[in-house]
């Protein structure tokens, strides 16, 4: 994929955090003994994609990769189609602004997911798979990144390290999360709901080549 023209689109009104979550090259060991990216969860829809044919109700993205990255008072989540890179997967990628708010004040709660870079809570759907771009693909097909303009998530646990090392399960519930291209808002969008959990590897994380 062209890493420029993901670039390109993601800097056009995206938060710092949102494209970090997108774009981020870490990927964290599960814990407990897991292996790299192992959890569970279920996320299904409506999509539609048009330039690519997918015009599905009945969408499930069927992921088997689940990581995180704290930076901070960040957590950035991947829940995704395979362990490969972001640039060549379908997934979905959500940046928590403020873990430790979530965890004193708002677990078991609905959270609204919003399109605003000061919001709580912001995803992305990537169909990068579904969708290839760039390099060797046609080159002139812009990636296929759709942004969170509504819906809800509720945080069943979440990872805080500064309040709870300790605790490093993640699992979450979307409720209806409405996402959309801006710049074409009639072909491409999507609602997803689904649960998903994993364990948050304390420390370094792995290496994602061989």
């Amino acid at each position: 994929m062209d890493s420029s023209r993901t670039d390109w689109r993601l800097d056009r009104g995206h938060s710092p955090g949102l494209r970090a979550c997108v774009l981020s090259a870490c990927v964290v060991l599960g814990a407990l003994g897991c292996s790299v990216g192992q959890g569970q969860g279920e996320l299904t829809g409506s999509v539609r994609a048009l330039e690519c044919g997918i015009d599905d109700d009945a969408y499930s993205l069927e992921p088997s990769f689940f990581g995180g990255e704290v930076t901070g008072g960040w957590l950035n989540i991947r829940v995704q189609r395979g362990s490969d890179l972001e640039q060549h997967a379908d997934g979905l990628a959500i940046h928590v602004r403020d873990v430790n708010e979530v965890k004193q004040n708002r677990l078991g709660l609905p959270i609204p997911v919003e399109a605003d870079h000061l919001a709580l809570v912001q995803m992305s759907f990537y169909l990068n798979e579904a969708c290839p771009s760039g390099f060797p693909s046609d080159h002139r097909l812009p990636p296929v990144v759709m942004e969170a303009v509504g819906g809800q998530i509720r945080f069943d646990s979440i990872y805080a390290p500064d309040l709870e090392p300790g605790d490093t399960l993640v699992e979450a519930e979307l409720l209806n999360v409405t996402f959309t291209d801006r710049d074409d808002p009639e072909g491409r969008a999507a609602t997803l709901s689904g649960t998903f959990s994993f364990f948050q590897q304390r420390g370094a994380p792995a290496q994602r080549f061989p």
